[in-house]
């Protein structure tokens, strides 16, 4: 369990917190969409919970996103309890005392991520963080610290959702004067985050109107992944209390840009070099960081349900939308699946763009590393680079990634490198959301439906 193991350091821990002035600690962890879920607690339980955590029912694995209705457990399932524990038991939230922090916009409050675990002290092995957490023990067994920087973008909407008024009617990609009338916004994000303890490296509009991206500073996979998962409740938060929408799904509206979300990734060796820079190469690229290449190309097809969750996520893959809409890879090309950046040995990296804004970023990781390493594990050879305009090419010229969910969640169906990496438990759960997303998508009517069938002339 993650959390602490003496009791001197739990109250040591709780009279930090008491000389903060802090009297409520939130207990939380990810669901399977990524998002956050847990329980505010009274500072006078958090010495006992440190040591046993906080229980919550395990029925938060099987709920729509939306929370409308429930999906079937898989026949045979091992990934929440055995079958005579059916019921919808408890699971125990058993807090990272790592991730302590203080809440800056909410008074008096701190917040620790959790680890969800089973009463008998397993984690549970489809909880998202528990995936990352095993293929980052499965790379430092081969010798490898897998690091990570997440790009995240999203729109700020005005109230009402429904209405999808972005806060700037014009889009402005970059733009500094429209920056600066939105930079009360802006500058309250960044505060805040950094106040927060989350490593903002920039912010700056993006092609869409009432558009922002985030850029993160690189770090250690997990607690990139942290960060990411951190923020992207953070902002939500803060957004409510301006009588603001923050959204990271994939599309909103079908004339707006989509929201990405970027994963830039290196590995380093025991001594802490990074193992993908190569000097002696002419593009500076190591075999090893080739290898990754492979395996990232090999598994972007069959991994794709990881990245691209829901039914609009596929709305995004779109001719000059500057999402992976193909397994390619190129050097600093930004229509490739792959774009591969040299720049010395604690800059050379990969950049998967495939993934979007509505991503859980700890699925989105794990994916991203698993399919690198596992080129590495099998020694992979990385076709040449594509150096062209890949929106440009004929279809078929390339190959190209799936097109839909239902897609995406058949190949991950079959994906032997997703059960060896991510674990048989979690595919099998992971495929039976996607498939109950797809009946749902498949029996609502759209409002482009009403307008194009409703009064037909």
């Amino acid at each position: 369990m993650s959390g602490v193991r003496e009791a001197s350091e739990a109250r040591e821990v709780v009279a930090g917190l008491q000389d903060q002035g802090v009297d409520t600690v939130i207990l939380a962890g990810e669901d399977t969409h990524g998002i956050m879920r847990g329980k505010r607690v009274p500072l006078g339980q958090l010495e006992r919970l440190l040591h046993h955590g906080v229980a919550l029912c395990d029925v938060l694995w099987v709920m729509h996103v939306d929370e409308s209705d429930l999906v079937a457990r898989p026949d045979g399932h091992e990934g929440y309890f055995p079958t005579e524990r059916d019921g919808y038991p408890d699971i125990l939230a058993v807090p990272d005392v790592g991730t302590l922090r203080l809440v800056p916009w909410q008074e008096r409050t701190a917040l620790m991520l959790c680890d969800w675990h089973l009463p008998d002290g397993r984690p549970v092995p489809i909880s998202p963080r528990h995936v990352l957490k095993r293929v980052v023990e499965r790379a430092r067994s081969m010798g490898f610290e897998p690091r990570l920087a997440l790009e995240l973008e999203f729109y700020v909407l005005r109230e009402p959702a429904g209405d999808l008024v972005p806060i700037s009617e014009r889009p402005s990609t970059y733009g500094i004067a429209l920056g600066s009338q939105l930079e009360p916004l802006g500058r309250l994000i960044r505060e805040s985050m950094l106040a927060y303890r989350l490593p903002v490296e920039a912010c700056n509009l993006e092609t869409g109107p009432g558009q922002f991206e985030i850029t993160f500073r690189y770090g250690p996979a997990l607690h990139a992944a942290d960060e990411a998962f951190l923020f992207k409740s953070a902002v939500k938060e803060l957004a409510a209390q301006q009588g603001l929408v923050a959204t990271f799904m994939a599309k909103p509206r079908t004339d707006w840009a989509g929201s990405s979300c970027h994963v830039h990734m290196s590995l380093t060796d025991a001594d802490g070099r990074g193992v993908f820079f190569d000097a002696v190469a002419d593009d500076g690229f190591s075999a090893t960081m080739r290898a990754f290449i492979a395996g990232s190309l090999a598994g972007m097809r069959e991994l794709t349900a990881l990245h691209a969750p829901t039914t609009n996520s596929y709305r995004r893959f779109t001719p000059y939308s500057w999402a992976a809409t193909t397994a390619t890879w190129a050097v600093d090309n930004r229509s490739v699946g792959l774009r591969a950046i040299s720049e010395g040995e604690s800059g050379t990296r990969v950049e998967h763009r495939q993934a979007g804004g509505d991503a859980n970023p700890y699925l989105v990781a794990a994916a991203a590393l698993a399919a690198g390493l596992d080129g590495i594990e099998r020694g992979l050879e990385a076709p040449g680079p594509t150096d062209a305009d890949i929106y440009a090419l004929p279809p078929g010229a390339v190959p190209a990634l799936p097109t839909s969910l239902a897609e995406a969640t058949d190949a991950l169906a079959r994906s032997e490198l997703a059960r060896d990496w991510l674990g048989a438990d979690f595919v099998g759960h992971y495929v039976a959301m996607k498939r109950a997303e797809i009946a749902a998508s498949a029996l609502a009517v759209t409002d482009w439906e009403v307008a194009r069938y409703l009064q037909p002339l």
